[in-house]
Order: C-alpha cells, then sequence, then structure tokens
C-alpha cells in the first residue's frame, strides 16, 4: 500500500479502546475531544481513497461513518463501487470493533437493504465475539452481513494482508455486482 493505514487504523482502535460504546452514554459529535477522531476518520478516508480510487476500470468512492449529532457506536469506511451506497448496496467495508480491539472487513450487502447474498452469521445470540461491530439498533447490527469476514487486531502490523483482503473482497462485490441473478446461490466465503 502506498498510503499507511495504520496511521488511522490504530488511532480509531485507541479511541475505541479509551470511549468504548456503552449504552445510553452517547458520545457527542460537537465535543471539542471528537476531533481526534474525525480526523482518524478523514485520514482513512483519504488514504482509501488514493490507494483504491479505480478497480477492475471501475471508479470507486469512499464513504465512512458519520453522526449528526452522537458519534455511531460502529466507525466504519466503506469502499463503494459505481452505483451503490451505504445503505443500499454491496461493497466493501471496514467495521471497527465497539471496544477498540480491532476491525471486521469484508466484502458485504447493506444492512439497511438487503440484496440476498449468502453471508456468514458471526452472531447468532448474546455470546462475545473477539471482533464485535454490532450497533445499538437493529439497523446498525453489522456482524451478520459479510460475505467474507475477516478479523484485523490492533496494533494493525500487517497492511498487506489488509490490503490483499480488501483487493478480495472488492473483487467479490464486483462480481456481485455483474452477475447479480446468481447472488443469491454463490457462497463465496473462502475460510
Amino acid at each position: 500500500m502506498s498510503c499507511q493505514i495504520n496511521n488511522y487504523f490504530n488511532p480509531i482502535c485507541e479511541f475505541r479502546q479509551i470511549h468504548p460504546v456503552i449504552k445510553g452514554q452517547p458520545l457527542r459529535t460537537n465535543d471539542p475531544g471528537m476531533m481526534t477522531i474525525r480526523d482518524a476518520l478523514n485520514g482513512l478516508k483519504d488514504c482509501l481513497e488514493d490507494e483504491y480510487n479505480t478497480f477492475r476500470s471501475n471508479d470507486l468512492s469512499v464513504q465512512i461513518s458519520r453522526g449528526i449529532t452522537n458519534l455511531p457506536h460502529v466507525l466504519y469506511a466503506c469502499i463503494l463501487p459505481p452505483g451503490q451506497l451505504v445503505p443500499n448496496g454491496i461493497y466493501t467495508v471496514i467495521c471497527f470493533d465497539v471496544l477498540g480491539r480491532g476491525a471486521l472487513v469484508g466484502c458485504v450487502e447493506s444492512k439497511v437493504t438487503s440484496k440476498g447474498l449468502k453471508t456468514v452469521q458471526r452472531k447468532k445470540g448474546p455470546g462475545l465475539l473477539s471482533i464485535d461491530v454490532d450497533g445499538a439498533s437493529e439497523r446498525t447490527k453489522y456482524n451478520n452481513v459479510f460475505v467474507n469476514p475477516k478479523e484485523f487486531y490492533y496494533p494493525l502490523e500487517n497492511e498487506d494482508a489488509l490490503d490483499l483482503h480488501i483487493k478480495e473482497s472488492l473483487e467479490l462485490a464486483l462480481d456481485f455486482l455483474v452477475t447479480p441473478v446468481n447472488v443469491k446461490n454463490v457462497n463465496r466465503d473462502k475460510r
């Protein structure tokens, strides 16, 4: 990778370690203490835009989590193929653990508008996951929307493995978008 993604990945994890998600205690986006996380997320966005601006001759865009009043419980960066939106699409995402232990990365379908992909059921009950990307509401529970989830732990030291998995996930997303009729019958989990 030409940009140093760990310069953003690790500070985002560190922020969540200091400010874990606590039910009923939202973090206000206008709080001056939130500047560091905004800077880290914007830096990650810039880094991903530089690294993945095109893929297989497709122009890609990057969207990061933003809160209007409160910081979202699950911080993320989505790499979107043309025509895809975070609430309605198939794309690649880096979702950060709610306690700052790392991130879950892979090809996903939108939580809001399911596309019928065969996803991996990571969370089946109240048990704990080593990387948890479920938010507070049903619309922000992301553990089970991944086709090929892979956990990356803090501190991120192997950027090459992350880069490879992002590229594999972009391949999957673009393949699903080219052949939408067969989406429900394809399981691309390569674990």
